[in-house]
């Protein structure tokens, strides 16, 4: 495996409108599926919905606004310098609490699909918004499940 740098103002960034724009900082493709990094702001009141990543680690780094994270059953208020850890196979969601667009970066270790989820949901919303189906079967081609409504 080669080392690998990227531009922030160079890397791809998924517009979910109203949501979340995601921006993927390290593909899976660029560290032989070792990890893949994004960043995502998030709008007021938006989160996912619960999901269980069954083969990856993940690790939330918060950099802007306020979050819940409920991470097992367990919920976390996180400000921007907290980090919450994710083991595979658990159940986890965020919201962004605060009244402004708040800032998050993760680290999926190993990478899988992540990725190739994120591009699949960015394609099939089209013109409209994703509904809670067509995100449940996205997941679940690429390995996720959602397992429950967003905080």
């Amino acid at each position: 495996m080669q080392p690998v740098q990227t531009k922030y103002g160079d890397v791809e960034a998924l517009n979910f409108p109203g949501a979340i724009t995601l921006r993927v900082l390290l593909s899976g493709s660029q560290t032989d599926g070792n990890q893949a990094i994004f960043e995502d702001i998030v709008e007021p009141g938006i989160g996912p919905g619960r999901h269980i990543h069954h083969g990856q680690d993940e690790t939330f780094f918060f950099l802007e606004g306020s979050f819940d994270v409920e991470i097992d059953g367990a919920l976390y208020h996180m400000e921007p310098g907290d980090i919450g850890f994710v083991p595979r196979e658990t159940v986890h969601a965020f919201k962004n609490v605060g009244s402004t667009p708040g800032r998050l970066r993760y680290v999926f270790s190993p990478a899988l699909q992540m990725e190739d989820m994120f591009r699949a949901l960015y394609q099939a919303q089209g013109d409209g918004k994703l509904t809670e189906a067509t995100m449940a079967q996205v997941a679940k081609d690429h390995g996720q499940t959602f397992v429950g409504p967003p905080l």
